[in-house]
């Protein structure tokens, strides 16, 4: 493995976004480098799960960027958002879920953690898997986050053929998808 780089330069440049100066030393030569990258601070995503019904609950919910990349049907994601201040990333889970599935969690139990997108996003998603109660309202509209939330039930037959599709999906759920297959459920 190649030595860390002799000199970094961090440079904000606009709220959240910051340039990067690298100056690598590889073999008495250099090489710099200018980067961009966006702190996003660190998150939570939950895989939630209904013993009784034996379903999963993924939600759909409109992001600017797959309305202006055409997507038909908006990609399913698993519950998920940023970690407040002063809140820990458990105290953030239990939050999302009440937020964008309207219900408390039963249980709650940290399965990992993922780094997102390591060259251009810094931010940390711990993953979790929640078992909650059986929903009956299917769509939720949190007026404080500004999000509209279709909550979709599956089957872990139906998440298995998704999981094994080339339908886009983004990158958490579709690790979601691999745990589901994992699981003795």
């Amino acid at each position: 493995m190649q030595k860390s780089p002799k000199i970094i330069k961090k440079k904000k440049i606009y709220k959240n976004i910051y340039e990067l100066n690298v100056n690598y030393k590889l073999n008495k030569k250099s090489k710099y480098i200018k980067e961009n990258f966006i702190f996003n601070g660190n998150s939570v995503s939950a895989i939630c799960y209904n013993a009784e019904e034996k379903v999963f609950y993924f939600i759909r919910q409109y992001r600017p960027n797959y309305h202006y990349n055409n997507f038909s049907s908006y990609p399913l994601e698993i519950v998920a958002g940023g970690i407040n201040s002063k809140e820990s990333s458990r105290q953030a889970a239990l939050r999302e879920i009440k937020e964008e599935l309207g219900v408390k969690p039963i249980s709650l139990q940290k399965l990992d953690s993922l780094i997102i997108a390591p060259d251009c996003l810094e931010e940390i998603t711990d993953i979790y898997f929640a078992k909650v109660p059986k929903i009956t309202k299917f769509e939720i509209v949190n007026y404080k986050e500004g999000e509209l939330i279709k909550i979709i039930p599956m089957k872990k037959k139906e998440v298995l053929k998704l999981a094994k599709s080339n339908k886009t999906q983004n990158i958490v759920t579709k690790y979601a998808f691999m745990k589901i297959c994992e699981l003795k459920i």
